[in-house]
């Protein structure tokens, strides 16, 4: 975890828990604001990786990159079949 400010970036592997949940992999750093609300988002993963953004589910492309600035608020982040050790989700909050 890096966390500099209010951006900060969360390294899988990651099971199939929401990130910003009270114990999730991105809540645990920003106790200041509980549950986080993310402005900025960027994952990379595997290619074909499903991840779940506010319910509407999108699968990472052949890039391995999926962005996300300031166009919604990300209120739930789920990788609902896990994630691998190389899966990065860099943030701002």
């Amino acid at each position: 975890m890096i966390l500099n400010g209010r951006v900060g970036q969360v390294v899988g592997p990651f099971n199939s828990q929401d990130l910003l949940a009270p114990d999730g992999a991105i809540s645990v750093f920003t106790p200041e604001t509980t549950p986080p609300i993310l402005s900025k988002l960027g994952i990379q993963a595997a290619i074909g990786t499903k991840v779940k953004i506010n319910n509407a589910t999108i699968k990472i492309g052949k890039t391995g990159i999926y962005e996300l600035d300031e166009v919604v608020s990300v209120e739930s982040l789920v990788f609902p079949d896990g994630a691998d050790a190389d899966t990065i989700v860099d943030f701002v909050y």
